[in-house]
């Protein structure tokens, strides 16, 4: 595959051309320029190019590698390549790599998503990176690092690159900062593989393309351990469209999921935040993305072994020791000795300041140790070193579990892994702390059953697409309940018909069955009812749960709506269902016929099921104000379910006898809508206090970490403002992204999401 893609790609390098009747095959030189060759009459352009890759190939390539080849990415498959990274005229793209062992850079490989009309042109150079990347802070993921001023630069005289003159480096427009960020990162250019100024390449549409270093020149040689990288540039300037519009080249790039640090640098000619005089262009840490990048490494010395640890271990019930197992394996390029010297299991509980270790036993390549026991609510930080025959080490890195702790009468079961454990719990129950939380993927797989019987009150939300079959455990729980200890569970699951029938038919369950007896329903389907990416009409039917969303309706002159694709980011599948004699329809379509939701309830049990997902359900005034890609909404009516009470916290009120509290009016706690939304920079947030309190507003990224406390102080009673500039606690502008904001005042606590755009 890699070397049908290259031999494309090579042929993407020629062009053929004509002047007064001769013929011309161009093609870009060693040197980066154009190059003209004259063809002969009758002689065929593909002829002379194999002829030519042939000879270059002969000169500078081995038959074979010297040692192990390996390749090098950061994103995890090209599935994840989601985000489409914009360059405009001069701005570059830069990623580096650490190589296992010493060895020679074969290719490098990127991915376009380039369209007529943009930038069909880049270069590429390679560097070996400034080592201070290796050692960068873990908590920053964007940062201003710099630039260069070159005198010769006609596009503001700003440069990504050391001149040869005015080599000045400059951090924040002339600002002092520390040497932590103030760095050129590209450290020294790599020669050997090209003559100075690097090689221009031709883009292709939607596809990967890449280069073997030794067709043009030398590979690239690397030592263990020394980092290196290579930049990819827009090579447009303001002369090449005049008064026209700026030209983009387009990468694809992922999300990042790694940990610190990070690999992906931008660099801004026109400013990346500050684009009008005095700009912040310059040097960029993108720790958000990883850069649709690859590159290829033939090693040729010994390496450290490697270790792969291929079951997650996270939060489980027992307190018992625990197994950790991992393969670990070692080679040796180079062709000397090698093999597992030893592995250590490294541990510790909490804050302790020191690990203990142990010595791994070894069967075959699986090297297994325990990690003694722990308590109840302990987190337990562990860790793999592993070191060859030749004293060659390898750590595999800190990672933690926690021994759940009940704290709190309800649990939350997020039966899916699109967000974290903290914002499913915002999404769905409006609260960070009043729910016991457990993902149903990852935590305790086996324990659920343990888990369930610690609990009378259970919300389970299955998200886009159930992630494990939970249901037989919640059957025999619910089967527990008693008249004095009735078992509650509030389900929400837009796809449960798909998980049960795979087929996704319409489902008739038996007598007798979880669904029948517990949930109410008879029959799930007809399925995958109404728009995937539209707003789909809900209308809320008389009852004590969802009472509340009728009066909202009235009270706002509203409609409820689903749309997970703008609220959640995932489509719609909502099912109808048919409920049994004793369910009650809660929620139903605009027509009236279709079921989207029941109450059932028995002498030892209460549920809700809902077939769509209760935190994609919205409250709006005007369904056309709207973009035409329903992305965005300028209706001032509009409102997240959230925004107002959480369904689920409704139905647990409702089932332990707690008074519902009162709409949220003037003059009571409330916590209004950020504006502008989406913003960029910065954006405003207006809360109501009634009485005297202290306050806290903070503000959460998608991961559920907390970014920062913009409010923590006493208020007076009155309608108060406040002012979110995107910037972390560390004053660090944060990425883009949704982000969730809470405020706490007292027993009040309400979140709301919004949106940084840049």
């Amino acid at each position: 595959m890699v070397k049908k893609l290259l031999t494309f790609f090579l042929l993407g390098l020629f062009c053929l051309t004509a002047t007064a009747g001769d013929r011309f095959l161009i093609r870009y030189g060693q040197d980066g320029k154009q190059e003209a060759i004259p063809l002969k009459k009758g002689e065929r352009a593909q002829d002379v190019i194999q002829s030519l890759e042939h000879a270059k190939a002969s000169l500078t390539k081995s038959a074979t590698p010297a040692g192990q080849i390996d390749t090098l990415k950061y994103f995890l498959n090209d599935a994840s390549l989601t985000t489409s990274f914009s360059y405009s005229h001069q701005d570059v793209a830069f990623q580096w790599y650490v190589p296992a062992a010493g060895g020679r850079v074969k290719e490098f490989w990127w991915h376009n998503y380039t369209t007529t009309g943009y930038i069909s042109k880049a270069t590429i150079r390679a560097w070996i990176a400034n080592t201070k990347l290796t050692s960068r802070p873990t908590t920053v993921q964007t940062k201003y690092l710099g630039y260069y001023s070159d005198p010769t630069d006609g596009d503001g005289l700003k440069s990504p690159y050391k001149p040869a003159t005015g080599n000045t480096w400059f951090y924040g427009n002339g600002a002092a900062d520390s040497s932590t960020w103030n760095f050129d990162p590209l450290g020294t250019e790599v020669p050997t593989w090209i003559f100075g100024g690097g090689l221009q390449v031709n883009l292709l549409a939607g596809i990967w393309q890449g280069i073997k270093l030794e067709d043009w020149g030398d590979s690239m040689s690397v030592k263990l351990g020394e980092p290196f990288g290579f930049t990819f540039s827009n090579d447009t300037k303001k002369a090449d469209y005049g008064a026209g519009t700026d030209s983009a080249m387009l990468i694809l790039a992922a999300p990042n999921s790694n940990p610190a640090p990070y690999h992906s640098f931008k660099y801004y000619e026109s400013g990346r935040l500050v684009t009008t005089a005095p700009t912040d262009g310059g040097w960029w840490l993108r720790g958000d993305y990883d850069w649709g990048f690859y590159v290829v490494v033939d090693y040729t010395s010994d390496r450290p072994p490697k270790i792969v640890v291929p079951t997650t271990y996270s939060t489980t019930l027992s307190t018992l020791p625990r197994a950790i197992s991992a393969t670990i394996t070692d080679d040796n390029p180079s062709g000397g000795t090698f093999g597992i010297k030893n592995a250590y299991l490294l541990f510790k509980k909490g804050a302790v300041a020191a690990y203990d270790s142990v010595l791994m036993t070894a069967s075959g390549s699986t090297y297994s140790a325990n990690v003694p026991a722990a308590s109840v609510g302990d987190t337990v930080y562990w860790n793999i070193n592993a070191t060859d025959i030749n004293n060659n080490r390898t750590s595999y890195g800190a990672r933690t579990y926690k021994i759940f702790k009940k704290t709190q009468d309800r649990l939350l079961i997020y039966n899916n892994t699109q967000y974290s454990m903290s914002n499913a719990s915002l999404i769905y129950t409006g609260s960070s702390t009043k729910y016991d939380r457990w993902s149903g993927p990852t935590d305790g797989v086996g324990e659920i059953a343990t888990l369930l019987a610690l609990y009378d009150k259970v919300v389970l939300i299955d998200g886009s697409f159930p992630s494990r079959n939970v249901y037989p455990a919640l059957n025999t729980w619910m089967g527990t309940g008693t008249t004095t200890a009735k078992k509650s569970l509030f389900f929400s699951s837009q796809d449960y018909g798909c998980y049960v029938q795979a087929a996704c038919a319409d489902t008739t369950f038996p007598v007798g069955s979880f669904e029948q007896k517990y949930l109410g329903v008879a029959t799930l389907g007809p399925q995958d009812q109404g728009s995937t990416n539209r707003p789909v009409k809900v209308v809320p039917q008389a009852d004590t749960v969802t009472n509340y969303i009728i009066k909202y309706n009235t009270d706002s002159t509203t409609t409820l709506w689903h749309y997970p694709t703008f609220e959640l980011a995932f489509s719609a599948y909502p099912d109808f269902m048919t409920p049994t004699s004793s369910a009650k329809a809660i929620l139903k379509d605009a027509a009236g016929t279709g079921v989207y939701g029941v109450r059932n309830s028995g002498t030892t049990f209460n549920a809700v099921f809902m077939a769509l997902d209760a935190g994609a359900l919205e409250f709006r005034g005007d369904t056309s104000l709207h973009n035409a890609a329903y992305t965005s909404v300028t209706d001032p009516k509009y409102r997240w379910i959230v925004d107002t009470k959480s369904l689920a916290n409704v139905f647990m009120d409702f089932v332990t006898g707690v008074k519902p509290v009162s709409e949220v009016v003037p003059g009571q706690f409330a916590l209004g809508q950020n504006y502008p939304n989406p913003f960029n920079p910065s954006t405003v947030i207006e809360y109501n206090v009634p009485v005297r309190s202290n306050v806290e507003i903070s503000i959460f990224n998608i991961l559920g970490q907390k970014v920062a406390t913009i409010i923590n102080d006493v208020h007076e009673a009155g309608t108060h403002r406040a002012t979110w500039n995107g910037k972390d606690s560390f004053g660090k502008t944060v990425a883009s992204g949704i982000y969730f904001y809470q405020m706490n005042a007292g027993s009040f606590e309400q979140v709301k999401k919004m949106m940084l755009m840049k």
